[in-house]
């Protein structure tokens, strides 16, 4: 607390100053210094019975902010750094992984700190139980990115691991994608999310069936998502993929939930052209003749669950060859 008093007044009633300030918290009542009533009562300071008291109170009610003025910086954390230099110098490592002949060195603790699996791999086993371990289902190099993340929880994002599926590549065999797949096996969410948000990025007409098909295999919630969405808003060019083959033959069950993504995307549309109005009788938005083709059961005119349609390049509707989204 910061306070001033001023007195304005001597002993004989003349204007004078004598200034009392502090800068310090206390809980002061003064008695110590009180002015006793029979000294007060003979003394000069009372006039016909009457004690003037003149004084001005200042409390500084605000301070300089120092943080205002100067600032401290601390350095980002270089946890990482450390923890990816015990990786690479296998400074007291107490476990091998044989990856296809080739040797990592790890340590446990630090394994099993980061997931679940290496957990329980690690130390629910015997105790005389060998320090080498040999991975059949995973290859060095994707191996090698799981440590780097596990170490330094970043990825290592090198050309291999940024490379797009627009190459020749299939999007299975991409780094990114093999990734996904090791970080859903060692239950690494925060790895798992690092490798949906770099397949997003690759996400077209042609991929996203089978980036879709990922997504669902190796429980990449957010990735697939975004894919569902992307091939609702985008249902006539995905359907003629080949990736959308695959997806008929090895994931059927993802077509009736693309089914009700489309359906939801058809409610929430407020403006701009319908899902639906790609399939209807006239052109699509390639300019090509297309014709709808719903079924409805016999129970009250209710739409089936089953949606066909076959759009060939010649424009006309084929029944014949439908495909089913059930």
């Amino acid at each position: 607390m910061l306070g001033k008093l001023l007195f304005l007044l001597n002993l004989m009633g003349q204007c004078f100053l004598s200034n009392l300030s502090w800068s310090y918290a206390l809980v002061f009542r003064g008695y110590k210094r009180f002015y006793r009533r029979a000294m007060l009562e003979t003394s000069d300071f009372l006039k016909d019975d009457c004690l003037k008291i003149n004084c001005t109170v200042g409390v500084v009610v605000s301070a300089i902010d120092c943080s205002r003025l100067y600032a401290i910086k601390v350095p980002e954390s270089d946890i990482g750094d450390h923890f990816g230099m015990l990786l690479e110098n296998e400074e007291n490592s107490d476990v091998i992984f044989n990856v296809a002949g080739e040797k990592f060195h790890a340590h446990k603790l630090v394994l099993a700190a980061r997931s679940p699996i290496f957990e329980a791999q690690l130390f629910s086993g015997p105790d005389d139980a060998s320090n080498e371990i040999f991975l059949q289902d995973v290859e060095p190099v994707v191996f090698k990115a799981l440590l780097h993340f596990i170490y330094r929880d970043t990825l290592n994002e090198d050309d291999e691991l940024l490379a797009s599926t627009s190459t020749s590549t299939s999007v299975c065999d991409t780094l990114a994608a093999k990734l996904l797949a090791a970080a859903d096996k060692y239950e690494l969410g925060r790895l798992r999310l690092m490798c949906e948000s770099l397949l997003c990025k690759d996400i077209s007409v042609n991929s996203v069936a089978k980036i879709l098909a990922l997504a669902d295999h190796y429980h990449a919630m957010e990735l697939k998502a975004v894919c569902l969405k992307f091939a609702a808003e985008n249902l006539v060019a995905v359907m003629r993929s080949d990736g959308f083959e695959y997806l008929k033959e090895n994931c059927p069950l993802l077509q009736s939930e693309l089914l009700k993504t489309v359906v939801g995307c058809e409610e929430e549309a407020s403006a701009g052209k319908s899902v639906w109005a790609q399939f209807s009788d006239g052109d699509d938005t390639n300019g090509r003749s297309v014709r709808q083709q719903i079924w409805e059961a016999n129970n009250g005119g209710d739409i089936n669950q089953n949606l066909w349609v076959q759009l060939p390049d010649d424009g006309a509707a084929d029944t014949g060859n439908a495909m089913q989204l059930d």
